[in-house]
Order: C-alpha cells, then sequence, then structure tokens
C-alpha cells in the first residue's frame, strides 16, 4: 500500500490506507497511523488515547475525473497527569490543522495562476475554495510588490523562480 501514498505524494510514511471505496465519480481513502506511544510535551507524563475522530480532506489532485477524498483517522490524546491534563491530536505532515484540503492545493492554485486567460474564480472553483482564498495563496507565495519596482525582463525570471 507504500506505492499507493507514494503515486498521491503524501509526505508521510507511516499512514495505511485501511479501505478504499468508489462511489460514482469519487474515490474514498481510509488513512490512519499506527498506534504509538506519546508522551506529554509539557510534563513528560504518558498520555493516553480518548478515541478517534475523522477528519475529511480533499485532495485535488485529480485522475480519470474522479475526485479523491481522503479520510484520516485522527487520534486524540490526553497527558494521565491530573494536573497537566493536556489535549492534542494527531498530525499529519501532507496537510495543516483545521484545513480541509491537502498542502498540494496550494501550489496547484499558484500553478494556475500561470494561465492569464483563467480568472480566480474559475481557479478557486476548479479546486473548490473561495476566490479570496485562491487570492490569499497567491500573495503569500508570490510577491508582486517586489516584482512591479524590477524591470520587465527580470521580473518575469523572478516570477518564474518563484512559483517554481
Amino acid at each position: 500500500m507504500n506505492s499507493i501514498t507514494d503515486l498521491l505524494d503524501l509526505e508521510d510514511s507511516e499512514i495505511i490506507i485501511k479501505d478504499i471505496q468508489i462511489h460514482g465519480q469519487t474515490k474514498t481513502l481510509f488513512l490512519e497511523t499506527p498506534p504509538i506511544v506519546h508522551f506529554c510535551p509539557i510534563c513528560g507524563y504518558r498520555m493516553h488515547s480518548r478515541g478517534v475522530k475523522s477528519r475529511k480532506i480533499k485532495h485535488p489532485i485529480l485522475q480519470d475525473n474522479y475526485s479523491l477524498i481522503l479520510i484520516l483517522k485522527q487520534r486524540r490524546w490526553r497527558c494521565s497527569n491530573p494536573e497537566c491534563r493536556y489535549d492534542t491530536s494527531e498530525s499529519f505532515k501532507f496537510v495543516n490543522r483545521q484545513r480541509r484540503t491537502t498542502n498540494a492545493t496550494d501550489m496547484l492554485i499558484v500553478n494556475a495562476y500561470r494561465n492569464l486567460l483563467e480568472t480566480s474564480a474559475s481557479i478557486a472553483k476548479r479546486f473548490n475554495v473561495s476566490d479570496t482564498y485562491a487570492h490569499e495563496v497567491f500573495n503569500r507565495y508570490v510577491k508582486l510588490d517586489t516584482i512591479m519596482k524590477m524591470p520587465f525582463s527580470i521580473s518575469t525570471i523572478n516570477l518564474r523562480i518563484i512559483v517554481n
């Protein structure tokens, strides 16, 4: 199953694919990590599992006109020290906390802005995000204020270097 995680370009090597379901044009992968012992970063006590919560993540890389949804089984942990009671949940390298799309989405959005004939609304619709979010991603990775101060030939080269 590791070949599937390599194919999807998921950065986390510890992921186990538990199930794959296909419903119409949607492929759903159920992913989880093997249980390992956790220790509290504050007090050093051992943490116990509080259960598993599922997160639904959209992966923007489409294959054969299928949309891909990742269901992450995320364990929640609590410190066993009654004075500390620190809470945390497992993290995955390919998705940030409280996000519903993978980190690959940002790079694909920036790459989509290379086509000057495409609007922000169409880019946002293609990646199932708002047009405001698409603008924020573009501004986060491409610094237009420094590009506008340079001569045209240098600014074109700079834009390609930043995007790549």
